[in-house]
């Protein structure tokens, strides 16, 4: 007779259960169809239009990185930022002109009209808005609410090589 305890049943319990989680782990696996994601968007494209600024945020970027409790503070409110509108024009699918409108609020870019440039087509990351001798660079600081009509430009104010200040601008197509 088979008594519980015995090495017999030890023995078989101990393999009973190697083939339980064998046959789990082979019938749980299934292969899974992966669906295409589609073509990817052109950012460029998006980012054609007339946008308008709706907020400006201002972040310190020692607080940030020390860990200070004041990292960001939303300055919209304290000038008129919301007047500031800027165009961006195509040319065959590459930036072709660019213009800004400042109406009442402080130039955050100080460049009236001119060209603009990225740094790559298909990824872009850094615009160069051009008017002749004069550049000003900002950084795109995300295109992935630019299909929503968002775009988020980026201003780092540096002093002695070092990044102090960050202004996130976010803009609405209009």
């Amino acid at each position: 007779m088979f008594l519980i305890g015995t090495p017999k049943i030890l023995f078989m319990q101990k393999y009973f259960f190697l083939f339980i989680i064998l046959a789990t782990a082979l019938f749980a696996c299934k292969p899974e169809t992966i669906h295409d994601i589609g073509q990817p968007f052109d950012k460029l494209k998006s980012m054609e239009g007339n946008w308008q600024l709706q907020k400006v945020v201002q972040a310190d970027l020692n607080a940030i990185k020390y860990g200070f409790p004041y990292k960001e503070i939303d300055i919209t409110s304290k000038a008129p930022f919301t007047e500031f509108k800027v165009a961006f024009t195509l040319n065959n699918g590459s930036p072709a002109a660019f213009t800004t409108t400042p109406g009442g609020s402080p130039k955050i870019i100080n460049l009236p009209s001119g060209s603009w440039k990225v740094d790559n087509a298909q990824t872009p990351k850094l615009v160069t808005l051009i008017n002749n001798l004069d550049t000003v660079k900002l950084d795109l600081a995300t295109y992935s609410n630019l299909g929503n009509g968002q775009l988020q430009l980026r201003v780092t104010k540096r002093l002695d090589g070092k990044d102090l200040l960050r202004y996130d601008y976010y803009f609405k197509k209009i």
